[in-house]
C-alpha cells in the first residue's frame, strides 16, 4: 500500500522524502522508490539544500514521477 500511496502523491507533483513519510505514511519513502524504479517507473530524484533555523544546511531529496503523456502522440504522426 505503501508504494501505491507513494505513486498516487508523485502522480500529483514532485515531493520531498518527508512529505512523502507524512502523507503516505511510509517510514522510509527511499526503499519504496528504490522498489518502484525496479517495476519500470522512472523517478527522478533532486537535491534540494534545506536551511534550518539554527544556520546548518541539510541535503533533501526532492522526487519526480516523469510520465510519458501518449494521449496526443497520434497528433502528430504524419507517416
Amino acid at each position: 500500500m505503501q508504494k501505491l500511496r507513494i505513486l498516487a502523491r508523485l502522480t500529483e507533483g514532485p515531493a520531498t522524502g518527508e512529505q512523502l513519510q507524512r502523507e503516505c505514511q511510509s517510514p522510509d519513502p527511499r526503499a519504496r522508490i528504490h522498489e518502484l524504479r525496479t517495476q519500470g517507473h522512472v523517478i527522478t530524484t533532486h537535491r534540494l539544500h534545506r536551511t534550518n533555523p539554527d544556520g546548518s544546511v541539510n541535503f533533501v531529496g526532492l522526487y519526480r514521477l516523469q510520465v510519458k503523456d501518449v494521449r496526443q502522440a497520434g497528433l502528430f504522426d504524419f507517416s
